[in-house]
C-alpha cells in the first residue's frame, strides 16, 4: 500500500504542475494581461473548474507528504491516518463550500 500512495502522489504531484500554470494565466486573464482566452471562460476555469480538482489534487498530495513524513520519523498507526484523512475532508470540503457559493 506505500507504495502505491507513493506512486499516487509523484502522480498527483505531476499533475500539479500544469494545473498550477493554468490557474496563473486564468487569474492573470481575470486581470486582463492575456487575451487569447474570454473572460467569461477565465472566470469559470479559475473559481469553479481547475480551482477544485487543484484543491483536491493539492490536498491529496499535502497530506499524503505528510504521512510519509511522519512515518520516517517513526509516528506510524490507523489513528493518524484516520485523523489525515478526517483534515483532509473537512479542508475539501470547507473551501468547494465557498468557491461554489
Amino acid at each position: 500500500m506505500d507504495k502505491f500512495l507513493r506512486r499516487l502522489n509523484r502522480i498527483t504531484a505531476y499533475l500539479l504542475i500544469p494545473l498550477f500554470i493554468v490557474m496563473i494565466i486564468t487569474g492573470y486573464r481575470q486581470l486582463g494581461y492575456f487575451t487569447f482566452l474570454t473572460r467569461g471562460v477565465a472566470h469559470a476555469l479559475h473559481q469553479i473548474y481547475i480551482n477544485i480538482s487543484f484543491l483536491v489534487l493539492f490536498t491529496f498530495h499535502s497530506l499524503a507528504s505528510i504521512r510519509f513524513a511522519l512515518a520516517r520519523n517513526r509516528a506510524k498507526s490507523l489513528y493518524l491516518d484516520i485523523l489525515l484523512l478526517l483534515i483532509g475532508i473537512m479542508f475539501i470540503g470547507g473551501f468547494s463550500y465557498f468557491a461554489l457559493r
